[in-house]
């Protein structure tokens, strides 16, 4: 079989291009209902033409990424590929412009030279997020930690007969309010990613566990979940 001719690949394409437009016929109007504006690149998902619609979007994404290294003044490393193309992969796809700036800072962290702070599993966990979900942990990571004296003032106040010597007066549980911007399926998810916890139970290197069980509506940021607000900032 002899090379191809660049003729005879543009003719290729249009004739792949063209085999996708007659299988997709029959559903072609549920195509347009589901997908609305994006109709026509859900066609392109069964074409070689989607390498190009995904391409163009990369190169948005990184070039996003470029830019905010650049203001930030990072000096960056090659990322591991088991780390770099799931990034790629999910960033390219998203269209939310809250979880696509979460994106760019989780990408230009995994690369930067001066610490470590994406685990692999962050790709998978911010994939599975709602833009709302990513805002109420940035809400409580927050007020736990960036503003805990303020916290801790709030808790004492309203619980007068704990003693402040009490891990419980100082303990960084998640305040009502923001609890209860969010609703309860939402909660839950978050705890299935295991971004926040009903119980507060510190590691201890010396094997002596301090164990508080609070109340059940108790909520805190877990240490995962703080990893995980960190690696989608920039700082």
């Amino acid at each position: 079989m002899g090379t191809m001719t660049p003729d005879d690949l543009e003719i290729a394409k249009e004739m792949s291009t063209e085999l996708v437009k007659q299988t997709l016929a029959p559903v072609q109007e549920i195509v347009r209902e589901v997908s609305g504006p994006a109709a026509t690149e859900v066609g392109l998902m069964f074409g070689d033409a989607v390498r190009v619609w995904r391409l163009k979007r990369a190169v948005r994404y990184l070039e996003d990424v470029r830019e905010i290294a650049s203001k930030a003044g990072l000096r960056l490393k090659p990322v591991a590929p088991r780390l770099l193309f799931p990034i790629l992969d999910s960033a390219s796809l998203e269209d939310d412009q809250d979880l696509h700036r979460r994106w760019v800072a989780l990408l230009a962290n995994a690369a930067r030279t001066d610490s470590d702070l994406v685990l692999p599993c962050f790709p998978d966990i911010l994939r599975q997020l709602t833009p709302e979900e990513a805002q109420f942990l940035d809400r409580a990571y927050d007020e736990t930690t960036i503003h805990a004296e303020t916290r801790r003032a709030e808790i004492r106040a309203s619980n007068p007969q704990l003693d402040v010597s009490d891990g419980l007066a100082t303990a960084m549980g998640i305040s009502g309010r923001i609890i209860r911007s969010l609703p309860s399926l939402k909660i839950e998810n978050l705890e299935r990613l295991m971004l926040v916890t009903r119980t507060k139970l510190p590691l201890s290197l010396d094997d002596k566990i301090v164990n508080k069980m609070p109340p059940a509506n108790h909520l805190y940021v877990s240490e995962l979940g703080k990893g995980f607000v960190l690696a989608c900032r920039i700082s």
